[in-house]
């Protein structure tokens, strides 16, 4: 297996990690692709992941399908291996391609340049899970309660996904979210709110963080990046693997 497809089938364990505590969560999935369907009628919070599997297509069909029948949004992301194959059907099932992600992954032994010296603190108890939520929230312009709904419940010890907040100028300033699976993990939900973007505050946390978790065993981290937050990443030593077309599926309009 190439390393694309081994990081996609990461993914695919990671999000339902991330996704199983939302309320209304409905799963279906192979080795290779998730569905993950919620009550939220909002496209971050009902994905789909198609890797390289023996029935990708119909996987893709099924899903689209089932989103349909909650009248869901969809959130699609593609394998490269696959994409070309799949791109007029999921054409025909009316998503829309709406650009790509870049999946970038940090090896083992490249050395991150620390970040200056941060408090960091792992969320765990209303007060922090809420200090959490509010930097998610204000970060990705998301209402608070859908954030609550589907994010502060996956805020606990035994969840799989691990959620750490940085501290500046006496005040929280920045959140991650870290799902280990081994030796490697997924980075996902890196919030800085725009009024603390620009004060180092997201290298502080992340650096911080993957200096603490290589101390625990874990070799290799892997991000879907946004282009804003590509900088950042490459300049901590991630590199591109690949680019993971994305799809959006719309949703129903009201009769």
């Amino acid at each position: 297996m190439d390393e694309t497809e081994e990081l996609i089938r990461l993914c695919v364990r990671a999000l339902v990690s991330q996704m199983n505590a939302a309320p209304g969560i409905e799963l279906h999935m192979t080795r290779n692709c998730v569905l993950g369907l919620t009550d939220e009628p909002l496209a971050d919070f009902n994905r789909l992941i198609v890797g390289r599997d023996p029935d990708a297509e119909g996987f893709l069909v099924r899903s689209v399908a089932r989103a349909r029948e909650r009248g869901r949004p969809l959130s699609a992301v593609l394998s490269p291996h696959v994409a070309q194959t799949l791109a007029p059907v999921a054409t025909r099932l009316g998503l829309t391609a709406v650009g790509a992600a870049p999946l970038m992954v940090l090896r083992p032994d490249v050395p991150v340049p620390p970040g200056r010296p941060t408090k960091v603190v792992r969320a765990l108890g209303p007060e922090l899970v809420g200090i959490a939520g509010d930097l998610i929230a204000a970060a990705f312009g998301t209402p608070r309660d859908v954030i609550a709904r589907c994010i502060d419940v996956g805020m606990t010890e035994t969840a799989g996904v691990e959620t750490y907040v940085a501290w500046g100028d006496e005040a929280p300033m920045g959140a991650v979210s870290v799902t280990p699976t081994g030796d490697t993990a997924a980075v996902s939900l890196m919030a800085t709110p725009p009024e603390h973007q620009g004060k180092g505050v997201g290298r502080a946390l992340l650096s911080r963080v993957i200096d603490d978790y290589r101390r625990r065993g874990v070799r290799r981290f892997h991000l879907g990046a946004t282009e804003a937050g590509r900088p950042l990443y490459t300049s901590l030593g991630f590199e591109r693997v690949a680019d993971l077309p994305v799809w959006v599926l719309d949703p129903p309009v009201p009769a």
